[in-house]
């Protein structure tokens, strides 16, 4: 057997060591390519991606809190607070008047007082609400701004 020494700098010009990484390199490329160069994504089945695609979002303001949420289209107000209620620390209480809809009588242990005069008011994109919360579907980016007022 011969052996035969090369001096890496001689015959290629270079240090070994740039020419070791650059194989490597050169390596890991080609294996990428063969390889498919496969990238970590989710691929959902058609239907999960239509329910995704369906999703709308909406802002419900509270005082000082706010909750940006995702949820499917046709969803009331209600639906938007029960979200909230469910993910966070948000809470709410009311009562279901037949064709009126649902109405709040607390939001974070705030409860109305009608001797005092104050209530809970919601606003949809800064306008007054003329409907209980379970009858206004919400539309994709409104604002639902609740604030405890006087009624007029």
């Amino acid at each position: 057997m011969l052996f035969v020494l090369i001096n890496f700098q001689d015959f290629f010009g270079m240090r070994p060591l740039p020419l070791i990484l650059f194989g490597i390199l050169i390596g890991l490329v080609t294996l990428g390519i063969i390889s498919g160069d496969k990238t970590n994504t989710d691929v959902l089945p058609l239907q999960e991606f239509q329910e995704q695609e369906n999703l709308l979002e909406a802002t419900l303001a509270v005082g000082e809190k706010t909750y940006v949420l995702s949820l499917p289209e046709d969803s009331s107000v209600y639906d938007l607070m029960a979200k909230a209620q469910e993910i966070s620390g948000f809470q709410f209480r009311g009562q279901e008047f037949p064709g009126l809809g649902f109405f709040i009588q607390e939001i974070n242990g705030l409860e109305q007082s009608p001797r005092l005069g104050k209530y809970w008011i919601y606003y949809i994109n800064g306008k007054k609400a003329e409907v209980g919360i379970s009858a206004y579907r919400v539309n994709n980016h409104d604002t639902i701004l609740w604030n405890y007022e006087d009624e007029e």
